[in-house]
């Protein structure tokens, strides 16, 4: 079955995309620049860790939206390089995102569960260290993955945009939309 191949991606995708890259980056940064270094004694840990998690069931939420759209909506052709190795990088890089966003929500949200005191407020405190759960440790090895993902995503859309000159950067931003229909 073909598809309708279109100039630029749908414009609720568009924003989607910037929505979820601001709030995992963020999300990121909370992570491994707030929480990591706090001790988990500080009572303000569990109030962040509980806006944490809300921001991770809010990328859920926006990740399965996007899903949805991305499947029903024509979408440019896959931009190439030239190069096969670094077409199919692309290509896993790009699953890799779904698979590992899904991933560190659903390790994030099984340690919450874990931690009895972070869903129910009811005075417990924080076990010394997350690090004794397992699903704790994978989400940690995740948002590294994601990070680096996250980089070298950023990497390759300049590399498209300024040495390849193919302007990459329209496809994923608002504007005029062409679609081109399907051959039957």
């Amino acid at each position: 079955m073909s598809r309708a191949v279109a100039s630029r991606y749908q414009p609720v995708l568009v924003a989607l995309h910037w929505l979820l890259a601001l709030m995992i980056i963020g999300l990121l940064c909370l992570g491994f620049f707030v929480l990591a270094d706090m001790p988990n004694t500080d009572p303000k840990k569990l109030d962040i860790l509980v806006w944490h998690m809300a921001g991770g069931m809010f990328v859920l939420v926006l990740m399965i939206l996007r899903v949805i759209i991305r499947l029903r909506s024509a979408r440019p052709a896959t931009a190439t390089t030239g190069s096969p190795l670094l077409d199919r990088l692309s290509s896993i890089a790009h699953a890799g995102f779904y698979v590992i966003v899904f991933l560190m929500i659903a390790s994030g949200w099984f340690t919450g569960w874990l931690i009895s005191g972070v869903f129910q407020h009811n005075g417990e405190t924080l076990p010394s260290t997350f690090a004794v759960f397992p699903s704790f440790r994978a989400h940690a090895v995740l948002a590294t993955l994601l990070a680096i993902l996250i980089a070298g995503h950023i990497a390759a859309a300049f590399y498209h945009q300024f040495v390849l000159k193919d302007g990459l950067f329209r496809r994923m931003w608002f504007g005029e939309r062409t679609i081109v229909p399907a051959d039957k």
